[in-house]
């Protein structure tokens, strides 16, 4: 799936808020994440696996647009 566009970014993104707050200790910043990724998926977006028509980066885009 490298460079086609289908990947989740989800996954990734929830992992790096689980790094923010295990390792580094920075527990609203991590919060601030989930709290993207929730309003996201809230509002209806998806990517192809979820059922929706979004690429990676459209996905990924939405997410830090609610940062």
């Amino acid at each position: 799936i490298a460079g086609k566009g289908i990947a989740n970014p989800i996954g990734m993104i929830l992992s790096c808020a689980m790094l923010l707050r295990h390792s580094l200790d920075l527990e609203a910043e991590a919060a601030a994440i989930e709290k993207a990724v929730d309003e996201t998926i809230t509002a209806g977006a998806r990517t192809a696996d979820l059922g929706g028509k979004l690429t990676t980066r459209q996905m990924a885009d939405d997410i830090i647009g609610r940062l």
